[in-house]
């Protein structure tokens, strides 16, 4: 793949600095067509995990394959996690959404490799490999292989595909059946969900959002191949990984090295709930004082809000190929049917058919609590409030109608 940025004759624009920018790191990283030594005898090829940054992209940590030939002068980094912008901005972010950003593998010198993490003051730990002369040679014919312009580009899945996983797989296809992976104590332990909660802990609001997104396909537990989607079990799995060559049997990790040493940094976690809680009162308080027009002008922004967010949600499931965020529960609280009881409550006629639609979309909402350990999707905690304040809703309208329709029966029959 040949990467391009084109000229543009109109007025310079802010993604003309982020084109300019991203042609400007390729030009520094030298991106390298194949691999080829004159002794491979004398290469070294190593892992590299870097920890987790304070970026929403580098929240996860990072892998790279390392590959260092001093005597002929060459130290590169096989990396997975690079993707091109488009000229497109629109197509780029619509591809992005959509789940079809395709992203590929490029190899670039080490020294700007770590550039990022040693401005950044993030750990990068290396795993030296302990590999034979033939596994070295089928480690580079297949590099070489991936890199080919038809093989370089693949459909990044975060779960199932990634830079971290690529590596799993690649030693997978040099040692075949000899070799026997290092077994993790949280293989089968933990979901998905989880483990990604664990990285997100300090982010709250970004965890919110994610966790909202995500449905239930993440809510099941990872097994040890599955727990390298992330670069950390990678690193610890490889350590205790054995290799059968032979009739002996060797660890696949020969040494370790501490490249960037890092800074431990303190955070201090939010509980997001409080918030939601607020809200909650607020509604209540709004009820006990009578406040209808207030009500109704804080029932209509919560509804407006709640079904564009189940509109989001809806387009996740439906419209994108990302697998996370299939068969989503989260539908049952916050789905574009809001909108109806919102032209509902905006409305001032009372009917059977709109106590109807308001009870059975109250026992949707509220079944969410109720059946909170049973729907095999595990929910966020501060969605709690938001389900309450909006059953709360709910029932409110459905007592007022029902106010409404047995005044209008009762003047009737006068």
């Amino acid at each position: 793949m040949k990467l391009q940025i084109k000229p543009q004759k109109t007025h310079w624009k802010f993604s003309n600095w982020i084109k300019s920018l991203f042609f400007l790191l390729l030009l520094s990283n030298n991106f390298y067509a194949n691999i080829s030594f004159r002794n491979i005898d004398n290469t070294q090829f190593s892992i590299l995990t870097c920890n987790p940054g304070n970026e929403i992209y580098s929240l996860f940590g990072h892998s790279g394959l390392r590959i260092k030939n001093s005597a002929e002068n060459i130290d590169q980094v096989v990396n997975w996690g690079l993707f091109e912008f488009s000229d497109d901005q629109f197509q780029f972010g619509y591809d992005f959404a959509k789940g079809r950003l395709s992203y590929y593998m490029g190899i670039q010198r080490t020294a700007n490799f770590l550039y990022e993490y040693k401005s950044s003051n993030r750990k990068v730990s290396e795993q030296i490999l302990n590999l034979s002369k033939e596994n070295k040679t089928k480690l580079i014919e297949l590099i070489n292989i991936n890199n080919l312009p038809e093989n370089r580009k693949y459909k990044y899945e975060f779960f199932y595909d990634n830079c971290s996983s690529k590596i799993r797989d690649l030693l997978n296809e040099v040692f075949g059946s000899n070799l026997v992976w290092g077994q993790n104590k949280d293989a089968n332990q933990f979901t998905f969900r989880e483990i990604i909660n664990e990285n997100l802990q300090y982010k709250p609001w970004l965890g919110l959002g994610i966790n909202l997104v995500l449905g239930s396909p993440i809510d099941i537990k990872v097994d040890n191949n599955n727990l390298m989607f992330l670069p950390k079990y990678v690193e610890s799995i490889l350590d205790k990984t054995i290799v059968e060559q032979h009739s002996k049997k060797q660890r696949i990790i020969q040494r370790k090295v501490k490249l960037i040493a890092g800074a431990s940094k303190k955070h201090e976690t939010v509980d997001i709930s409080f918030w939601f809680w607020i809200m909650f009162l607020f509604t209540i308080i709004l009820l006990i004082l009578k406040l209808d027009l207030i009500l109704k002008i804080w029932t209509s922004i919560s509804l407006f809000t709640l079904g564009l967010l189940g509109l989001l949600l809806l387009f996740m499931w439906l419209g994108t190929d990302h697998q996370g965020t299939k068969n989503n529960f989260n539908l049952l609280w916050a789905t574009p049917t809001h909108w109806i009881m919102l032209f509902l409550v905006l409305s001032k006629k009372a009917s059977k058919l709109r106590s109807g639609f308001i009870i059975i979309s109250l026992l949707v909402v509220f079944s969410t609590i109720l059946f909170w350990f049973v729907i095999p999707q595990e929910f966020h905690y501060a969605i709690k409030p938001l389900i309450l304040q909006t059953s709360i809703i709910y029932y409110y309208y459905y007592k007022k109608n029902k106010l409404q329709l047995n005044l209008t029966e009762t003047s009737n029959s006068v």
